[in-house]
């Protein structure tokens, strides 16, 4: 028995070309609408040109001019006093310096200095910190350092400049200023007293040599008569039978007595 055969498959249906075409184009326009939300259209009036790019000038605001400064009192040779011209006023230290101050050694000198080069001056702020500033003179030199030259500061222990550690250098091998005596770079006690000057040496005079001794024996000192008995003269005590006369005896004088022997009126 021959088994029965399994019937033929049949052929699939194949969709015309123009047809899977159009659904394709459909399939596209939904994927688009559904992105974009609508299909784009044709225009029909002229796309107007697109307009010219405005430039605008930007507004610049001007900066406010800088701060000057002017010493209005100098204080000691390290501190002033500065008035700003927007209207502050403000102390500050003068950065890498110490000086004398008070009744110090050699701090009359230094205020006095500082006084004539700073005060009512002009001055620029090169450096401002919170712990000093420094200065600029109107000639453009640096404060500091001129101080340091002229031996009216000495250079702070705190300090890193070199440049002002050389100005120090500077002023101590001259021994200018405060290096000087009597100070000699001791400016934190009062000026040390100069040593008094030594006495003069005693010159002794020469006294004048001693008159040559003669052998004249000088004359005797008259005595004073204190006898009642007075005799005028030789003649007046020969009269009285009373010469000659005796020195101590009555009527005795010196006077009496011309060689000065002792005895008058002997001959």
């Amino acid at each position: 028995m021959h088994p029965t055969p399994a019937p033929a498959a049949r052929p699939r249906k194949r969709f015309p070309k123009w047809l899977m075409v159009t659904l394709g184009v459909f399939v596209v326009l939904f994927v688009l609408g559904a992105i974009f939300g609508k299909a784009p259209e044709t225009p029909t009036q002229p796309v107007a040109a697109p307009a010219a790019p405005t430039t605008t000038t930007p507004t610049t605001t001007s900066a406010p001019p800088p701060v000057t400064y002017t010493v209005d009192k100098v204080v000691d040779g390290a501190t002033v006093e500065l008035a700003g011209s927007d209207g502050t006023h403000r102390t500050v230290h003068v950065l890498g310096v110490t000086v004398a101050t008070g009744s110090n050694c050699y701090a009359t000198e230094t205020l006095a200095w500082a006084t004539s080069k700073l005060a009512g001056s002009a001055v620029k702020l090169t450096t401002d910190t919170t712990t000093g500033v420094a200065l600029a003179l109107a000639d453009g030199t640096d404060y500091a350092t001129t101080a340091l030259q002229n031996g009216y500061a000495k250079f702070a222990v705190d300090a890193t400049s070199t440049a002002l550690q050389a100005a120090e250098t500077t002023a101590r091998e001259a021994a200018t200023g405060l290096w000087a005596a009597p100070c000699k770079g001791a400016i934190d006690g009062p000026t040390p007293q100069a040593p008094a000057p030594p006495a003069p040496p005693v010159t002794k005079k020469k006294e004048a040599p001693a008159p040559p001794q003669t052998h004249e024996e000088p004359p005797p000192v008259e005595e004073p008569d204190t006898s009642s008995v007075y005799y005028k003269n030789c003649t007046a005590a020969k009269a009285a039978g009373a010469a000659p006369l005796h020195a101590g005896e009555p009527g005795y004088r010196s006077a009496l007595d011309r060689d000065h022997d002792g005895v008058a009126c002997e001959d």
